[in-house]
């Protein structure tokens, strides 16, 4: 008996921390949109930044798998749902694509200057004055 209540324990901690990635997922990478809307003197983005978004609605519905086995109801999922997410996804992965090299020209227009990276993984950081990079 108790190695069926850890591992449901462990089952809803995989769930919580999916929702918990997903959360934050969305919350930096609307961070990072609203800063390009703003057009703050500094603006951090990235490739990854802009497709974060797309991905928390596979982190999602993974945890809604989880519940589901947790509750004895795998044989009920619906793939419909499973279907849109991919959707969704491959959706994301175009329009970051897209977003990314839109974003890029449209600052480096503005006349925002690039400062140099820690990293090539690093996301890129666009500042109006040099001086900001610092």
């Amino acid at each position: 008996m108790d190695n069926i209540n850890e591992n449901k324990a462990k089952l809803y901690s995989g769930i919580l921390l999916l929702l918990f990635m997903a959360v934050l997922s969305i919350f930096f990478s609307l961070n990072d949109y609203i800063d390009f809307f703003k057009h703050d003197s500094v603006i951090t983005f990235s490739w990854k930044s802009a497709g974060a978004i797309w991905f928390s609605p596979v982190l999602i519905y993974i945890s809604f798998i989880l519940y589901r086995i947790s509750l004895g109801k795998v044989k009920r999922l619906n793939s419909k749902i499973g279907n849109y997410v991919s959707y969704v996804s491959i959706t994301g992965i175009i329009l970051t694509l897209f977003v990314s090299f839109y974003v890029d020209d449209e600052l480096k227009s503005e006349g925002y200057l690039i400062c140099s990276k820690s990293s090539w993984m690093a996301p890129n950081k666009y500042v109006k004055d040099i001086s900001l990079c610092h």
